[in-house]
């Protein structure tokens, strides 16, 4: 029987294949004759239990089904709008699904007494014979069945299946508050953002004192750029929900994704600082109550779109980091203590541990894969410790270098009990500010020596955090005047990135929607990284190369802005820009190979991308901005000695991405010159080294 056979109402139940096959066939009939005679009929499936049968005993009991549908349509009238089958084999995933997609057992004389003792099979509802003939068994089931199956296609390759399971459901329970988040979410994974919202916004006219539906109707006004919209129905929300710190946190703290304007960076910049001083004011943690409150407020916040503005971030994240040491240690006084280091003898090995949401193949902490695979496991101990939920290859990775591993996803204080059993004597997180869980863990004293790695490149403001983990080729000189931690400039970049094994180019252009004869400019960071200020170099390009195209991967910058920039000096936008989504491995590799040029983006340089772009020998434009974040691309092309294409402003970046195009030996020999001395940056120990060797350092300066 297989899964899209299942209608919106299921029945199974249980022969004892061993009883003879009259007292079956009785079963069989009475159970048929009862759900083929029922008005709701067309919406019925009858599973019937075979799957302990071998091939041969499947063939008897088709033959015993077929045998009495035949005979009981020949003596009664029936429809045949009924469902009937045998399960056959199933496998353990196949048995699993449908399981969760059963309403009932119904009870037969023959039932196995064996299988329906199983806990797994106690837990499906029971329901008699007789009991059939109610509407009501009916009208529960198609509830349930509703919901179930709802659950099941949100969850599949086809979540937009879900949509009418989970809309038929609210129409029948309209104050089922979880089934409007999750219809709400469907909507948004599939790009129907105005009826996610819509959806929000009915569920709250059913279920107004459901203060998560007003939490994500919020965060949905903001993604789908409706930002003042979104800022003034969360401070609504803030006025009508007054205990709830989640909400003020939103309405004094919430930053837009992106800008249409320079000037909008400013005013939005003020707003924020404004909004802090208040939050900063306006907070109690006297009793445990107001502790409680104030830290599931900062367990939902992070500032992670205030260092996409291009500013110094110092004082406004250390008055955060600030608000959320505060917090922390009144609710958990016993972890904001410091600790004394641990006395070190020969014998005894330096623990160190990694703790992120994303130890997991995300760009943040791949970027430091390396620093564990070469530890010298002779004097350290590596235990790394994932609070997010996604497992993949990467995650198998962090695990296979580790001593100990932890999975501990939606428990603070689960995670912050392991580290401090597990006595680290240094522990370093690979991003902060991503999470907020983390930076709520981040804000408490686990181990003698914390630090931050620049997964995240911008300082914590946490007083908890020793030290920054950074690069001496990507600091600027004035470095340490962003952040709160002591800086430390690992020689180098600091890491060492695992290789990048480019396959051979399975695609062409046409296929990416680009033109084979154009010079194909690639630029592919996330939208918030655009600023405004810098649309007008894209059409400056084009006003100098006419046969350009811009390559945009992940949507990319706002077409908008684009039409703007590009109409400013006579042009049409849509005729040089190509806009795509995320791309699968193989096609975003073979994207990179077939593009002329690589665009960094200003303010905030790319680094996975940049070393993607490296290993395909792609010659990369990039200018160093003032801060580390600007600076990945230059420290990266400073490490490998191809300089060529460093702009030192952006009428340089301008000339140099032009002259890539129009100059094929310049760009060929820029190509030639990545492939001879790219290998510096990819699976180097060197820059473990240089880390154990601060380590060291730092621990001796603690004893």
């Amino acid at each position: 029987m297989l899964i899209n056979e299942l209608r919106d109402i299921n029945f199974i139940i249980f022969p004892d294949w061993s009883n003879l096959e009259t007292a079956i066939a009785e079963d069989l009939m009475n159970v048929i004759k009862t759900l083929s005679t029922h008005p709701a009929r067309q919406d019925i499936t009858l599973l019937i239990d075979s799957q302990s049968l071998s091939d041969e005993l499947q063939d008897n009991a088709n033959s015993l089904l077929f045998e009495t549908v035949l005979k009981l349509s020949l003596e009664e009238d029936i429809s045949e709008e009924l469902n009937v089958g045998l399960t056959g084999q199933l496998t353990t995933q196949e048995w699993s699904i449908i399981k969760s997609l059963i309403n009932f057992c119904i009870v037969i004389n023959n039932e196995d007494r064996h299988i329906i003792q199983q806990q797994e099979i106690a837990q499906v509802p029971r329901c008699e014979l007789s009991e059939l003939e109610q509407q009501t068994i009916y009208e529960a089931a198609r509830l349930e069945s509703w919901h179930r199956w709802g659950d099941y296609f949100a969850d599949s390759e086809s979540p937009e299946n879900a949509i009418p399971y989970y809309s038929k459901y609210l129409s029948s329970c309209p104050h089922q508050i979880s089934y409007y988040l999750k219809l709400s979410n469907v909507l948004y994974k599939t790009g129907q953002m105005q009826a996610a919202i819509e959806t929000l916004q009915n569920g709250i006219s059913n279920c107004p004192e459901a203060e998560e539906l007003y939490y994500w109707l919020i965060i949905r006004l903001k993604q789908s750029h409706n930002y003042l919209e979104a800022c003034n129905f969360a401070q609504q929300v803030t006025d009508k929900f007054p205990e709830n710190y989640v909400f003020k946190m939103l309405s004094y703290l919430m930053l837009p994704e992106t800008y249409h304007t320079p000037q909008e960076i400013y005013i939005y910049r003020a707003w924020f600082q404004h909004g802090l001083e208040k939050l900063t004011q306006e907070i109690t943690i006297s009793s445990p109550d107001e502790q409680k409150k104030a830290l599931r407020g900062i367990s939902h916040h992070t500032n992670f779109f205030l260092a996409y503005q291009a500013k110094n971030d110092v004082v406004l994240q250390q008055q955060y980091g600030q608000l959320v040491n505060q917090i922390m240690a009144a609710n958990y006084p016993q972890w904001s203590q410091r600790h004394p280091i641990s006395s070190i003898s020969n014998n005894q090995r330096i623990k160190i541990g990694y703790l992120s949401y994303f130890l997991c193949s995300w760009s943040g902490t791949v970027l430091f894969l390396n620093w564990l695979k070469y530890a010298d496991n002779q004097k350290f101990e590596i235990s790394s410790y994932h609070i997010g939920h996604q497992i993949d290859a990467g995650t198998q990775l962090f695990q296979s270098y580790s001593k100990k591993f932890y999975h501990l996803p939606n428990n603070l204080e689960q995670v912050c009990q392991q580290v401090i059993d597990d006595c680290l004597d240094v522990l370093i997180f690979p991003e902060l500010g991503m999470d907020a869980t983390t930076l709520c863990i981040a804000g408490l004293r686990l181990a003698p020596i914390q630090c931050m790695a620049w997964g995240q490149p911008v300082t914590s403001g946490l007083p908890t955090i020793d030290y920054f983990l950074s690069s001496e080729l990507m600091e600027p000189l004035n470095g340490q005047h962003h952040y709160t931690e002591s800086l430390v400039r690992l020689p180098g970049v600091g890491i060492s990135y695992p290789t990048i094994k480019v396959d051979s180019v399975r695609r062409n252009r046409l296929f990416f929607g680009l033109r084979e004869d154009a010079i194909v400019y690639i630029s592919s960071q996330a939208a918030y990284k655009y600023l405004p200020h810098y649309d007008y170099i894209y059409a400056e390009i084009a006003c100098q190369v006419p046969n350009a195209q811009f390559m945009f991967l992940r949507s990319g910058i706002s077409p908008e802005r684009l039409k703007r920039a590009f109409s400013a000096v006579g042009l049409d936008s849509l005729d040089y820009c190509v806009f795509s989504p995320v791309l699968p491995r193989d096609d975003y590799f073979d994207l990179l190979s077939l593009a002329d040029i690589y665009l960094d983006t200003f303010d905030w340089a790319g680094g996975n991308t940049t070393l993607d772009a490296i290993a395909c020998h792609l010659p990369i434009v990039t200018c160093p901005g003032e801060f580390m974040r600007g600076r990945h691309s230059y420290g990266f092309l400073q490490a490998i000695g191809v300089t060529q294409t460093i702009a030192d402003d952006a009428s340089q970046y301008i000339q140099i991405a032009v002259r890539l195009a129009v100059d094929i030996d310049w760009r060929y020999s820029v190509r030639e010159a990545l492939k001879l001395s790219s290998n510096v940056l990819f699976d180097n120990p060197t820059a473990t080294q240089n880390l154990e060797a601060f380590i060291k350092q730092a621990i001796a300066l603690k004893k």
